[in-house]
């Protein structure tokens, strides 16, 4: 593994492993370009403007911000 300078670094190195990682994952779906139209964490309907945004979204916007968060706390330990 690569050193780094400081914790910040090795969390932004994480981060952005989980972003290619969730890419891929989509990549590897074979998906039409769309996403689900509800939530697959509260089963909340998506609404139409975060799909047409984020076409592949699978969790609501409060849900994904919860997901992103969890990770990146994570990462910090």
């Amino acid at each position: 593994m690569e050193r780094f300078a400081d914790e910040l670094d090795l969390a932004q190195f994480r981060s952005e492993q989980m972003i290619e990682s969730a890419i891929a994952a989509i990549r590897s779906r074979g998906s039409d370009g769309r996403g689900r139209s509800q939530c697959t964490d509260c089963g909340a309907d998506i609404p139409a403007e975060r799909l047409s945004l984020v076409p592949n979204a699978i969790r609501c916007t409060v849900c994904q911000e919860a997901f992103e968060f969890r990770a990146v706390a994570k990462c910090a330990h």
